[in-house]
């Protein structure tokens, strides 16, 4: 296992993790032939597990699999703090910290994406330091785990994906230990 800081790898489970169009199955081609370049062998053939999945199976399945775990799936939804706490007041707070976590590293987020989906704070992830992903990233990865597991029980293609993230935020220094009671405390 390599330990060098490779924003790529979120980018492209960012890249990966939103809705198939067909842009997406554009971007998939670009995505498989740069996954040879990732130096962690683990995450590469995780990568490589998820692409063959996904090119063993329809366009129709791959989106209606997305649409079952992600659109429909309030326990495999992309949304981190929504595990925790629902559409409680308190979540509400969450995501203007995150808002103005964001903020103040210079990205700019639009009205599109609330600011807990995954694929936005993957993106987020991608272009800043390993201390500032690494910052943010903790403090969800007792949700980005229990997606993961859902996702596994659910024999979702997409459990892989968050298998990758899990290791790679791992590799990157983030304890697990530290996020314990995030879910279930």
């Amino acid at each position: 296992m390599s330990n060098v800081f490779d924003p790529r790898i979120y980018q492209f489970i960012s890249i990966l993790l939103q809705y198939p169009d067909d842009e997406w199955f554009n971007i998939l081609q670009e995505i498989k032939s740069e996954i040879y370049t990732i130096q962690n062998k683990q995450v590469q053939q995780l990568f490589h597990t998820f692409i063959n999945s996904i090119e063993s199976i329809s366009k129709d399945d791959i989106i209606e699999n997305y649409i079952e775990n992600f659109d429909f799936g309030k326990i495999t939804n992309l949304y981190v703090t929504h595990l925790k706490l629902c559409e409680q007041r308190e979540r509400g707070l969450e995501l203007l910290k995150l808002k103005l976590f964001y903020k103040d590293h210079g990205f700019e987020m639009t009205d599109e994406e609330l600011p807990d989906y995954l694929p936005l704070m993957l993106e987020f992830c991608g272009n800043v330091s390993k201390d500032v992903s690494n910052e943010l990233l903790q403090m969800h990865f007792a949700a980005i785990e229990e997606i993961q597991s859902r996702l596994k029980e659910n024999e979702s293609i997409y459990a892989v994906l968050l298998q990758a993230l899990l290791l790679t935020m791992e590799q990157n220094g983030i304890d697990k230990s530290d996020s314990l009671q995030e879910v279930h405390g």
